[in-house]
């Protein structure tokens, strides 16, 4: 972990049933990005944190910008980074891995303008150099409102629906967004956890998965990845993903893949019948799919990739 005075390890939020008494919630949009963890110092530098406490900071050179909030820094702040698709205004995960693989600052310079991205706060955990986290939500989301954003700054404050789940749902539906993150709102903020004051509800079901090996296209690069579930008796072939993977991905992916290639299949259960030409790896890469449903033969309908999670996505 990053030895900075910025880093706090971000909260997350658990699967849990929907809240009985609305009125004791707020409902904020579940953004289809990357958590980041920013921190602006009195003399106005900017750090970035991803949510493994990387260094994001010349991912990101844009959030520099946030250096105008020096007035009320030592400030941290929690929000994740987007990149919106130009035509739907829509958070697109598949554009932010245009910029979550690269590392050359040239090639960098370039993404800033065709795949700029926006990072959406949502939470205070340091506020003028006193940390907030031991505050309830609704006094943590006063701080973050009172915050004035400089107009070139690529960063907003989410929306919120305090009591209101309902209308959060619809809106969020409606603009065919992830989902809803629901916050207690006597709640602090709990670095590191995952608690239940905090539940996430997506409109899809995800799923973590573990890769276990890689068809290729006519460029050598993965074209679908074959994708299990660990289990007690091995890990588990619940199908093969193709949908979702961008250019950058392909690359990014078999740049992980052949090192970990392997000689035979890591699956205790299928596939049945391979395809010729696969190649199989050491299943150490965990990725998140979306899915519409499971089938009665255990395997993923309509599986979508939504990106490797961990620090090899960072």
């Amino acid at each position: 972990m990053p030895d900075h005075p910025g880093w706090i390890p971000p909260m997350l939020a658990g699967d849990g049933p929907f809240p009985a008494e609305s009125a004791e919630w707020a409902a904020e949009v579940k953004w289809d990005g990357m958590r980041v963890i920013t921190a602006v110092d009195p003399d106005g530098t900017v750090k970035a944190f991803a949510r493994s406490g990387g260094d994001a900071t010349t991912r990101y050179p844009e959030l520099e910008a946030l250096g105008a909030l020096a007035a009320d820094a030592p400030l941290v702040l929690d929000g994740e980074v987007v990149a919106l698709d130009p035509a739907t205004g829509l958070p697109s995960f598949g554009r932010l891995q245009q910029r979550m693989t690269l590392r050359q600052r040239s090639r960098i310079r370039i993404a800033r303008t065709t795949t700029p991205v926006t990072l959406m706060l949502f939470d205070v955990l340091v506020h003028r150099g006193e940390q907030v986290t031991g505050l309830g939500y609704l006094e943590r989301r006063r701080l973050l409102e009172q915050l004035v954003l400089p107009p070139d700054a690529p960063a907003a404050v989410l929306p919120a629906w305090i009591g209101d789940l309902q209308a959060g749902l619809d809106w969020t539906r409606e603009r065919q967004l992830e989902g809803v993150i629901l916050k207690r709102l006597a709640s602090p903020y709990q670095p590191g956890r995952r608690s239940p004051d905090w539940i996430k509800v997506k409109f899809r079901p995800t799923l973590d998965v573990l890769i276990g090996g890689w068809l290729a296209d006519d460029l050598g690069e993965p074209r679908s990845l074959l994708v299990g579930v660990p289990e007690p008796d091995g890990l588990r072939y619940v199908g093969a993903v193709g949908s979702g993977l961008s250019a950058p991905e392909r690359r990014h992916l078999r740049r992980l893949l052949d090192p970990a290639a392997a000689p035979r299949s890591p699956f205790a259960k299928g596939p049945s019948r391979p395809a010729t030409g696969t190649r199989w790896v050491t299943p150490h890469l965990t990725g998140e799919v979306e899915y519409a449903e499971t089938t009665r033969g255990g395997h993923l309908r309509q599986p979508v990739w939504k990106g490797l999670r961990g620090p090899a996505a960072e």
